[in-house]
């Protein structure tokens, strides 16, 4: 049984808990835009004009310091991306109006200028996407994310990306010259090698072919690719860890790394809705392995423990992985970012010579 919605990730559109309040959304500064040809006309594209664009990562379980979204809810739909509800924020719902109802950021390059060009800023690599995907399906039109590597560029200052869509490659011209100076790190987010699975659960992003070949055409080209095996979904594709790996390896990936699934909050609800509409006669097994794999709950807003899971089935997973690494020799270091080529006063073209 597939999900009743084609194209979509979430099946319903749950309560928003913010509902009593107002949108914490400038409406003000936000301009619906009818003009982003070449989408389905069931996606809402807002334009918000953000005073700033470099946000500070206070997380202890993610690495980078710093972070960049050039979009606020994602078209590809992901049934468990954990951001869905930061959509909730803007006054929309975690549901449908996650993937349906897209906020850009059309200044997000002059802001990171502005930025870098500061003489109170100190080079600390930058993370794009840590919360939507920079590369979902309205970058094709929009260019936000290409014009926010030229500025990383111009200033020689260091960037990290992690997406899920073959549009990357559209960026190879300026990731190969990033990746000269030991500038850039891609992460390519995998999360099953079962298409039929993919396309259920992560309805428009990029097929697990042109994930690979996407892997391997930036390999090719010099850049640094790291594979997230994210998020590993107990029952459906916890199975694949060694798989996947030797996938990824042919494909000329450094490195393999996993998160597993949490469902916090609102996710659980939509999850569940998916799962049932979709998998019915896997659904109950697959609930309880993953608050077997939560330490007894779905969701985990645990530090040190939310991301890798906790008790009998996480340990597991975390043992497979480890082997699997070792096995296919994915347990390499990407290249340490250069953070001495840094300069405040970019101006125009940087010379790489």
């Amino acid at each position: 049984m597939i999900a009743q919605k084609k194209g979509r990730g979430a099946q319903i559109n749950t309560h928003n808990r913010f509902d009593s309040t107002a949108s914490f959304m400038f409406w003000e500064d936000a301009q619906h835009d009818p003009e982003i040809l070449e989408q389905d006309k069931s996606t809402e594209f807002i334009q918000v004009h953000a005073k700033t664009i470099v946000n500070k990562v206070d997380s202890p379980d993610v690495p980078a310091a710093w972070s960049i979204n050039p979009y606020q809810g994602c078209e590809h739909g992901c049934v468990y991306c954990y951001a869905r509800v930061t959509h909730e924020y803007w006054g929309y719902s975690a549901g449908t109006d996650f993937e349906s109802k897209i906020l850009y950021k059309p200044d997000a390059a002059e802001l990171l200028k502005k930025k870098l060009s500061s003489k109170h800023w100190t080079p600390s690599p930058i993370m794009l996407s840590g919360n939507t995907d920079c590369y979902q399906p309205a970058e094709k039109q929009l260019k936000i994310t290409r014009s926010l590597l030229q500025v990383f560029l111009d200033h020689r200052h260091p960037v990290g990306i992690i997406t899920k869509n073959a549009l990357i490659c559209r960026d190879i011209d300026i990731l190969t010259k990033l990746a000269e100076k030991n500038l850039v790190h891609v992460h390519i987010s995998l999360t099953s090698l079962n298409e039929e699975l993919r396309r259920n659960m992560e309805p428009r992003t990029a097929s697990v072919k042109n994930r690979l070949k996407t892997i391997k055409t930036l390999s090719d080209a010099g850049i640094p690719v790291s594979v997230m095996f994210a998020p590993v979904v107990p029952g459906l594709n916890s199975d694949e860890v060694f798989d996947v790996a030797e996938a990824v390896k042919e494909a000329g990936a450094i490195s393999m790394s996993y998160t597993m699934v949490r469902l916090n909050g609102s996710i659980a609800l939509i999850f569940e809705d998916w799962l049932r509409k979709t998998y019915p006669l896997k659904a109950n097994r697959v609930l309880n392995l993953i608050s077997a794999a939560q330490g007894g709950n779905l969701s985990n807003h645990n530090f040190g423990e939310r991301m890798k899971g906790k008790g009998v089935f996480a340990e597991s997973v975390r043992q497979q992985i480890q082997l699997a690494r070792k096995r296919y020799k994915l347990d390499g270091k990407m290249p340490a970012f250069n953070l001495n080529l840094y300069r405040a006063n970019a101006n125009g073209q940087l010379n790489l010579f």
